[in-house]
């Protein structure tokens, strides 16, 4: 007889890979490659004003250039790289509430609430394929 396991097909760890994957894709083409290349132009589609150095804009394009290589390793095999996993969904959905808090809060530009939005929903549903990747178990280990 088949295992509750076993109908799955795996469908939380398709979904957990292809949304790290998307997210990694998100932060390059939609941040990280503009910020690092082409700041004013990031500065004017965000919204967040001019600034009179565009070097604080570089910096965190390649701090977030950094932080997204490191999904690479949770993209290839998110249970070998438990910790990752976990910490790129938290990383975030942190980094979601600090642009919405600053946005409310704080006195941060209206263009930040886009951030903000992006990182809050895709956490959120990285979450859930997380918990479901979880709930299905690594396809290397055996069932019972």
């Amino acid at each position: 007889m088949t295992s509750g396991k076993q109908y799955t097909h795996y469908t939380g760890l398709k979904w957990f890979r292809f949304l790290v994957g998307f997210g990694f894709v998100t932060n390059m083409l939609l941040f990280a490659l503009p910020a690092l290349f082409t700041p004013r132009l990031l500065e004017s589609l965000l919204n967040v004003g001019t600034t009179n150095t565009i070097q604080w804009l570089q910096n965190v394009g390649i701090l977030l250039v950094i932080i997204s290589v490191m999904y690479i390793p949770a993209i290839r095999d998110p249970f070998r790289y438990l910790f990752i996993s976990f910490l790129l969904v938290a990383g975030r959905f942190s980094a979601g509430c600090l642009f919405l808090i600053g946005v409310l809060f704080i006195d941060y530009p209206d263009g930040m609430m886009a951030l903000a939005l992006n990182d809050l929903i895709l956490s959120s549903i990285q979450a859930v394929a997380l918990y479901f990747m979880l709930r299905d178990g690594d396809p290397r280990v055996g069932g019972a």
